[in-house]
Parts: C-alpha cells; structure tokens; sequence
C-alpha cells in the first residue's frame, strides 16, 4: 500500500462538494435604486405590443415580395415548382403562428386598452431595445432591413435567371 502524499492529504481536508452559483442576469426580479425589488417580468402584457401593426406588415409584404420574385423566376422550371410550393407553406406556417399567438394573447390579456400608436408617433418615439434607445424611424430600419435586402436579393437572383435561360 503506498503512503499518502502530502497532495492527497490536503485534498482529504477539503469540504466533498463546492456549490458554485452563476448569476447570468435571467433572475425575474431585481433590486432598483432605492432597494425594493422590481419584477422585469413582462407577465399579462401582449407579445409584439412594442411595435405598430405597420411595423409588421411591411415585414410580412418583404417576405410576400421574396415569395413572388422566386415564382415569377422560377415557376416555369418543373423541378422547382415542389421546392417553391414548399417554400410558400413554410412561409405561411412562419407568419401564421406569431399572428395566432398573438391574437389568443390579446383575447386573454389582463390589459384590455389598445392604445392605437399613429405611425407619425412611432416614428419620431423613442423605443426601447437591448443597446439602449432609438427613435421609431431607426428600430423600424433596423427590423425591416433583413427582409428588404434578401427581396431585393431574389430580384436580381430571380433577373439573371430570367435573362440567362
């Protein structure tokens, strides 16, 4: 049997288990300045509230732009009408559920007044986000510059095909 070493021994005095805790910021309450607890929960409120309905439309109409630039493109190819079918029940499937959630959220809300935003307030507002405040006009950029560029992007895909056959 070998002797223990002076490593081993100094392990055995240590306590079996360490509890180790992470706070990572995902606590649903916290202290604000003057120390009573603030719940940063957003329970009750509706889902996409933070936006005008304009907001989410001009979205929805870039993804409709991107569905019809690849049918009028490519619907004349038989071997992509399934891919496009595809793509046309995926897209529905996306949009569809967000509105439905939405729509059973406003239905049971605590919250019953819609307060109806114009866009000329939204857009010169400021809203919050993650990084800190933005006026309405920049968040509604910054939403709607993905969509716009890939409907942009199938356009031109969608052109040189048309051009090149």
């Amino acid at each position: 049997m070998r002797p223990a070493s002076p490593v081993h021994e100094q392990r055995s005095t240590r306590p079996a288990r360490r509890s180790i805790s992470f706070d990572f910021g995902l606590t649903t309450s916290g202290k604000d300045a003057a120390g009573s607890e603030e719940l940063r929960s957003s329970f009750g409120t509706v889902p996409g509230a933070e936006f005008p309905a304009f907001v989410y439309i001009s979205v929805l109409a870039a993804f409709v732009w991107i569905m019809l630039a690849s049918w009028l493109a490519f619907a004349g190819d038989r071997d992509a009408a399934l891919s496009l079918g595809m793509a046309v029940v995926l897209g529905i499937v996306f949009f569809a559920l967000p509105i439905i959630i939405r729509e059973v959220a406003v239905a049971n809300s605590r919250n019953k007044e819609d307060k109806q935003e114009t866009a000329g307030d939204f857009l010169s507002a400021p809203v919050e986000t993650a990084t800190g405040q933005l006026r309405g006009s920049s968040a509604w950029l910054q939403v709607l510059i993905i969509p716009l560029a890939l409907a942009l992007a199938a356009t031109l895909i969608g052109a040189v095909n048309v051009l090149v056959r």
